[in-house]
């Protein structure tokens, strides 16, 4: 089973056999996309951010759809599926070959630059806007040095992961459906 395989609900139209089919194309681990777009949407298709109007699994900025092909307003509506076909797997096919965990596929989506850098790269110091946006990084899961580097980003992932399952485990509605002894491994 994969990591989040149990909210099948939220995209209900063959989206585990995509996920694995994308996942396949793109030479990684289907459970580091799912653990990816769980972090990112929480598998919900119609995730936005009013701040950032990023939008749906792996949350496109405005002009990452651009570049894609698209406009919000063509995307909003579309299905996991299609997202994963017209979104994912176009935005993260220049990585493969690059993406060697977890956290590879998660820096692809958040800031493609340091994919391949080291744990101390710098992502934005605390005087740039991309880290006023992603100040909570580097504040909670970070070690609050007003830099947001690679590190912060891989601690707030793993957290991230780590509670998401531990959540799911203790609700009523998934307790069974999660394997017992269940882990995670984000590589």
């Amino acid at each position: 089973m994969l990591p989040f395989e149990w909210l099948t609900y939220r995209n209900p139209y063959g989206y585990i056999s995509k996920v694995r089919e994308v996942a396949q194309r793109l030479k990684i681990k289907p459970e580091w996309l799912m653990m990816v777009i769980w972090v990112e949407s929480k598998h919900s298709s119609q995730a936005e951010n009013k701040l950032s109007e990023a939008f749906g699994l792996i949350q496109c900025l405005p002009s990452t759809l651009r570049r894609l092909g698209y406009s919000l307003g063509q995307v909003k509506g579309k299905f996991g599926e299609w997202q994963l076909e017209h979104l994912v797997y176009p935005y993260l096919k220049p990585y493969i070959g690059k993406m060697n965990s977890s956290y590879d596929v998660y820096l692809a989506i958040f800031h493609p630059a340091a994919l391949g850098r080291g744990d101390g790269y710098v992502i934005a110091y605390e005087r740039e806007k991309a880290y006023q946006y992603n100040k909570v990084l580097d504040t909670v899961y970070g070690d609050r040095d007003g830099k947001l580097e690679v590190l912060d980003v891989k601690f707030f992932f793993k957290k991230s992961v780590q509670n998401a399952v531990k959540l799911h485990k203790k609700l009523p509605e998934y307790k069974d459906k999660i394997p017992f002894g269940y882990e995670l491994s984000l590589y």
